[in-house]
């Protein structure tokens, strides 16, 4: 018991026992809040940067993937595909896909059909509603149209050759989708100021 008593705390002695008060000063609180400053303001940039990285490499996939797969349903159905385009503004553009060598006109409802499995015709465009992110396809190259070929996968018309290419919000980065003689789809940048890493130069 006399040990026990000499161990145990007298809380009402100074400086024994625990203290009532606790907490941060006014200084350590700024200190702290200015150090949070400092790191937000220097990852800020970082963090623009990978959104508009982000913006052209998603829209670019995805361009890729629509021209990709229309390659290899054309191989597939043993039958002529098409992809038909056009571009008014960043925001107003669109992709189309249908059966044979004619064109179809995208920007009209139905315009743009291929008849699946069931017999029914499905209309397949590509717009930028579909995008993650909208608004920067800034251009389109070509005459509009290019068909694939099933027996090869190349384009039955070997200068309906296409390019299109997207820039992020800020414009420091671009990517181009390329569409070649031989029905290759390629990703790429056509500056080394605007380019995207991970994707070579056209």
């Amino acid at each position: 018991m006399l040990i026990a008593s000499l161990n145990r705390r007298d809380s009402h002695l100074p400086g024994k026992g625990l203290s009532a008060q606790g907490g941060f000063t006014v200084t350590e609180l700024m200190v702290a809040v200015a150090i949070v400053a400092i790191i937000t303001s220097l990852s800020l940039p970082s963090y623009r940067m990978l959104i508009e990285k982000r913006q052209v490499t998603s829209g670019a996939e995805q361009i890729a993937a629509f021209v990709s797969a229309v390659q290899i349903e054309s191989v597939m159905r043993n039958e002529n595909m098409t992809v038909s385009y056009e571009r008014d503004a960043v925001d107003n553009w669109c992709i189309g896909l249908t059966s044979g060598t004619a064109a179809c006109d995208c920007a009209t409802a139905n315009s743009c059909t291929v008849v699946d499995s069931a017999g029914t015709a499905v209309e397949r465009v590509l717009s930028a509603a579909n995008l993650t992110y909208p608004g920067i396809m800034d251009s389109m190259t070509g005459d509009g149209s290019f068909s694939f070929d099933p027996v090869r996968g190349v384009l039955v018309n070997p200068n309906d050759v296409a390019g299109m290419e997207l820039i992020s919000d800020a414009g420091n980065f671009a990517l181009n989708v390329e569409v070649g003689p031989t029905g290759r789809v390629r990703i790429c940048s056509d500056s080394s100021t605007t380019k995207v890493p991970g994707y070579d130069l056209c």
